[in-house]
């Protein structure tokens, strides 16, 4: 189908494509021919896109370094080309339609703009361009905007604190506080929903604050200033939950002279360095994270890969978090400091650590 629109999109195309075009990846190699590749590694050969609504962060940064890992494990990936969209909607709906102009056969995309994007992955997806945007949903379903959706399983994330909390907690009991980011994100209102599933069996743990969760826009100022906000309202919280920015947490504990709660949230370098060096001034602070999944990418990778060049797609469609630190019982792992590297590393990446520090400089 492709080959026959080609010709009809690069004339539609043409001026978005001058305007906004993407970026061959200078470097970019992969595996040689005469390796044996993966089943999701097809025959066919194939040029691979990114559309990255917001790249940049340490999240953004390994994330795409696991993604040309996995990619270069494909031959027949001939070139990749990578656009960012620096949190600009209408530039992200550029950067996919540009991707098309200049022929990809397959399209990875972040879809921070959620559906905004849509009408510009239906196109290219009607165009014959294997379309699979992961871990945030654009709305819109499989075979008709896009080719397959590679989601993360938020609910196993509040699922995965919440057991934790009826563990660790004092009798099971306890005042707790979710800190999550915009209004109404589909990722905190998922893992909200997850934890009310094991903690309607346990009335001791009540969840104060805002309901489902208070705001912070995933930024370090206002997750402090929001917990210093629900310091001043609650007398005793005895537990955390956030999804980002866990030592600005214990920050503004600091500055209200309370003592560090537990606290259960995604992993970060500076979190568990922090952890060990306050754990002895305070006895009951206590840590547990969960993966940060900057790896689920590669899943992504392989579905695209397969679709754009005839090899056989994963089962899964579907990352599922684990647990990563866990302070109490040190299962998998006690929490994980590596001074070498920066606050925000990510450690559960399956890039080895000399890696992460070199995408991190």
């Amino acid at each position: 189908m492709k080959l026959t629109t080609y010709t009809l999109r690069m004339l539609t195309l043409l001026p978005v494509a001058a305007l906004i075009a993407g970026c061959s990846v200078g470097g970019f190699e992969t595996v040689s021919s005469s390796e044996p590749r993966p089943d999701w590694c097809g025959p066919n050969e194939a040029v691979i896109g990114f559309a990255d609504g917001s790249g940049g962060n340490s999240w953004k940064r390994t994330n795409f370094a696991e993604l040309q890992d996995e990619l270069a494990k494909c031959s027949s990936v001939t070139d990749f080309i990578t656009t960012d969209a620096q949190g600009d909607t209408q530039k992200a709906i550029a950067d996919i339609k540009s991707l098309g102009a200049q022929g990809v056969d397959g399209m990875l995309v972040f879809p921070d703009a959620g559906q905004a994007i849509l009408p510009a992955l239906r196109y290219e997806y009607k165009a014959g361009v294997a379309v699979v945007p992961y871990r945030i949903s654009p709305g819109g379903s499989e075979g008709s905007e896009y080719t397959t959706f590679v989601a993360a399983d938020f609910g196993a994330i509040g699922r995965l604190y919440a057991e934790w909390l009826v563990k660790s907690l004092p009798n099971g009991e306890g005042n707790v506080l979710f800190l999550g980011g915009p209004p109404a994100n589909s990722q905190d209102l998922a893992e909200y929903q997850g934890m009310q599933e094991v903690l309607v069996d346990h009335p001791g743990i009540k969840l104060i604050g805002d309901q489902p969760f208070t705001v912070t826009n995933w930024t370090p100022a206002e997750t402090q200033q929001a917990t210093s906000t629900m310091l001043s309202r609650f007398p005793q919280i005895d537990a955390v939950m956030t999804d980002f920015a866990a030592t600005s947490i214990m920050t503004a504990f600091q500055q209200a002279g309370r003592p560090l709660p537990l606290i259960a949230s995604a992993d970060s370098n500076g979190l568990s360095c922090q952890y060990a060096q306050l754990k002895d001034a305070n006895p009951g602070f206590e840590l547990f994270t969960v993966t940060s999944q900057t790896y689920m990418v590669r899943l992504a990778v392989q579905h695209v890969v397969a679709e754009a060049t005839g090899g056989i797609a994963p089962e899964s469609k579907v990352d599922v978090p684990v647990a990563f630190e866990d302070s109490i019982s040190a299962e998998p792992s006690a929490p994980i400091c590596n001074p070498a590297l920066p606050e925000d590393a990510l450690l559960s990446s399956t890039l080895d650590p000399q890696r992460i520090g070199e995408v991190l400089q």
